[in-house]
Formats: structure tokens, C-alpha cells, sequence
């Protein structure tokens, strides 16, 4: 049997028959120090599911611009709009099958149901109603299931998100959208830090689909400027963070780059408590002194929480008889579900999204999506409902799909079945484009 050619496999390598270098584990990477054959920022990643030619869908974009709209609530329905579009996108993702098998994460399903069924339990046995709280955490976890199983399409979701994002920015200075914090960007958000959160968090997505260091860098820009008009210093020193991340982490070895992580939890945290008199924001003294204030009540709140937690929504404190959320969501998930909570909830964006022992090759997009994980871990020190989000699901969901993939890759999925789904890809392009 003859030896394969350089044109042999540069042909099969189109399409997918073999695993391209890029997309090959990396082997003897230093997990110390410096990585000095990292994969730079402005490099175009390997195939994956996050920057395949195939167009964003339709229904995802349309449905998706609802997840935008925190700051109204569903017609007819005692829930968010944006909780209302997370349904739909399940009811459209009940009905497609799935493009990516899980299988081998049954594990996964497995500690979401025991977490459910604790929380449940928990709840009961504080004699509380774990109804609303417990809906919306399935809704999440089913949101990253559809996600990871390519039943719903991220970009899709991304784009649509996009969407909702650009057209909140005019209808909000024209007075047509509510303002709900002086001046502050919020919109169809609704909450100052909500708003960061989701300015801070979409750009860095975006970047994780995208292959030229133009539009990245485009992209980046445009995050930044919007996140400044939502004044919310942690989704801004955040996504300063993340940034950093993208362009600094491919080149850090794996003890360096817990390191990095750790000095950017650091960071966030002293901007949030050194800023306050800076011009730019005004005098925000007054209301870091109530900042401070809330989160002393939650330290102690804490502090008589038991191993096991208080229960889902009992992550407040009672201030001059005003009921006040948390302003650190790990303190959050200590209260409402004790150590359990917080292990299985903080475990899953480091297994899925930051992955610091996976030995697989770490491409921009894999890059872009642990930054996006970043800002949730680092703005969840300072900012109350991080975790349990939407924005934080879809996160979650990106990190599980991208972590599937190299997983195939790493364990020698059937090149058939690459080349098959990558052909597959190609046809839905054409036919799209060709208005079929």
C-alpha cells in the first residue's frame, strides 16, 4: 500500500477526513511558563462548530432578539420577555434533531438532575417554594443541552442577540426605550449591570465565531464603547479582562494562566472599590457606601448558612426594612444551595469553558469563549445574578459545544463522520444562497 502524498492529505483534509495539526492536541506544551508556539489572537481557528461558513438561521435570530428584552415582561405571563424568547428557542429546538451527540456527557445530565432534585429538597426543607427559581434554573440547563447539541444554532442566537443589542442603543437616546438609571445605557435591559453584563459578554462571543483580526478587533471596539455607556464599572474592568485574556493567554502556560486569572479577579474588585470619584462616573461614594453595607450583611448571612444553604431565592438582606439582592453571586449560591451549589455551579464553567487541564489545542475561538467565562467568573464577585443567567447558560452551552468537538478530535472521532458533517455544511450553504 503506497505512503499517502502531501496533495493526498491536503485534499482529504478538505474535507475532514483528517484532523488538521492546528486542530490536533497539543503535544509537550509547558504548563509552565511560556507556550511559545500558542496559537496568536488574530490567527483563524480550525474548523469548529463556532466558525463553520454554514449562515446564521433565521428563526434563532428573530426569537433571539427577545433575549435582549429583561426590562419587560411576558404578555399574558408572570415572566421576563427574555425568558419567554428562552422558550420559544426550546419549543423550536423540541422539534429538530440533533446535530451533535452528548452521549458520552451522560454524566453531565446526571449531575444537573441530582442538583435539581437537591435544590428541590433544600428548598422544601426550609419550607419554601422552589417553583420559579427551580423552572428557571431547568430552563437554563435544557438552554445549554439545545446549544451543545446544535439543535439550536449559537450563531443564530449571537446574531439575533446582536440585533437586539444595536437597536437598544438608538431607541434609548431617543427616549423610546426605558431609562432606568440616569442616563445610564439600559433599554430593554432594564438594570445598569445587567446591561454591562450583556454589552461586556455578547463582543467577546462574537469574536469566538469569527476568523479575521478585523472585525475582531472591530468588534472589540464597539463592546467597549457600549459597555462604558452602561457605566457599570465591573462589566467594564471585566471585559478590560477579557481582552487581555484573548490576547495574552494563548502565549501562557497553564499554571501562568491561573495566575493571570486570579490577578484579574484581583483587578475587578479593586476597580469596583477605587473608582467611585473618578470623573467619568460621577460620585458614586454614597452608593458604594450601600454597596459595602449589603455586602456586609451578606458575609454574615452567609456565615449562618449551613453546609447545605437556606434555599433558593434567599439571596437577600434586609436593609432599613428594604429587601436587598446580593452583590456577589458566589455568596449567592453559598446561601440558596450551600457547597453543593456552588461546586457543581463554579465547576462547570472551569470544566467546560476554562478547561485549564485539557491537553487539547487551544484555538482563538476556544480562547474567546474562556473569556467570555472570565467575565462571568470575575463580575460575579461584584454583581448579584451572574451564574444563573441566560447569558451565563449560553456561555455554558458555547463551552460545552466547542468542548465536544475536541473531544471527537482528541479521541479520534470516524473521519467520516467529520467529513460528512462538514459536507453536509457546505450543501446548506449553497442551497441557502442560492435561494432554495
Amino acid at each position: 500500500m503506497r505512503s499517502s502524498t502531501p496533495r493526498d492529505r491536503t485534499a482529504a483534509r478538505a474535507v475532514g477526513a483528517v484532523v488538521p495539526p492546528e486542530a490536533r492536541p497539543a503535544r509537550g506544551h509547558a504548563s509552565l511558563g511560556l507556550v511559545p508556539d500558542g496559537q496568536a489572537a488574530w490567527a483563524s481557528s480550525p474548523w469548529n462548530p463556532l466558525v463553520t461558513s454554514v449562515s446564521p438561521r433565521l428563526f434563532e435570530a428573530v426569537l433571539a432578539v427577545g433575549l435582549v428584552m429583561e426590562a419587560f415582561t411576558a404578555p399574558g405571563l408572570p415572566i421576563p420577555f427574555a425568558e419567554f424568547s428562552a422558550i420559544l428557542l426550546l419549543l423550536l429546538a423540541s422539534f429538530r434533531q440533533p446535530r451533535r451527540d452528548l452521549s458520552h456527557y451522560g454524566v453531565l445530565a446526571l449531575v444537573a438532575l441530582a442538583l435539581v432534585v437537591y435544590l428541590v429538597a433544600v428548598t422544601v426543607h426550609n419550607d419554601l417554594d422552589p417553583t420559579r427559581r427551580v423552572t428557571r434554573i431547568t430552563l437554563l440547563i435544557l438552554l445549554i443541552y439545545a446549544i451543545a447539541s446544535e439543535r439550536i444554532d449559537i450563531k443564530g442566537v449571537l446574531y439575533g442577540m446582536t440585533a437586539g443589542a444595536l437597536v437598544n442603543v438608538p431607541l434609548f437616546y431617543a427616549g423610546l426605550a426605558p431609562d432606568t438609571y440616569g442616563g445610564y445605557l439600559t433599554g430593554f435591559l432594564g438594570d445598569k449591570n445587567v446591561s454591562g453584563l450583556f454589552y461586556a459578554l455578547l463582543p467577546v462571543l462574537l469574536v469566538a465565531t469569527m476568523q479575521r483580526m478585523g472585525p475582531k478587533l472591530l468588534v472589540l471596539g464597539a463592546g467597549s464603547a457600549l459597555t462604558f455607556l452602561t457605566g457599570s464599572r465591573t462589566s467594564m474592568a471585566a471585559l478590560f479582562c477579557a481582552v487581555a485574556w484573548i490576547f495574552v493567554s494563548p502565549y501562557l502556560g497553564r499554571v501562568l494562566r491561573i495566575a493571570l486569572a486570579v490577578v484579574m479577579g484581583w483587578f475587578v474588585s479593586w476597580a469596583e472599590e477605587n473608582l467611585a470619584d473618578l470623573g467619568i462616573f460621577g460620585d458614586r461614594t454614597g452608593t458604594d457606601w450601600f454597596r459595602a453595607q449589603i455586602q456586609a450583611a451578606s458575609v454574615e448571612k452567609v456565615a449562618e448558612t449551613s453546609f447545605f444553604g437556606q434555599g433558593l431565592s434567599t439571596a437577600f438582606v434586609d436593609l432599613e426594612h428594604v429587601s436587598m439582592f446580593f452583590h456577589n453571586s458566589y455568596l449567592g449560591l453559598l446561601v440558596e444551595g450551600g457547597w453543593p451549589f456552588l461546586i457543581v455551579v463554579v465547576g462547570a464553567y472551569l470544566w467546560l469553558c476554562l478547561r485549564p487541564f485539557a491537553r487539547t489545542h487551544r484555538s482563538p475561538s476556544r480562547v474567546a469563549v474562556e473569556a467570555a467565562a472570565l467575565i462571568i467568573l470575575v463580575a460575579s464577585l461584584q454583581l448579584g445574578e451572574v451564574f444563573i443567567t441566560i447569558f451565563g447558560a449560553i456561555v455554558l452551552g458555547c463551552g460545552l459545544l466547542l468542548s465536544a468537538q475536541e473531544d471527537e478530535e482528541d479521541h479520534g472521532a470516524p473521519a467520516r463522520d467529520r467529513a460528512h458533517r462538514r459536507k453536509r455544511d457546505r450543501i446548506i450553504e449553497r442551497s441557502r444562497r442560492a435561494g432554495r
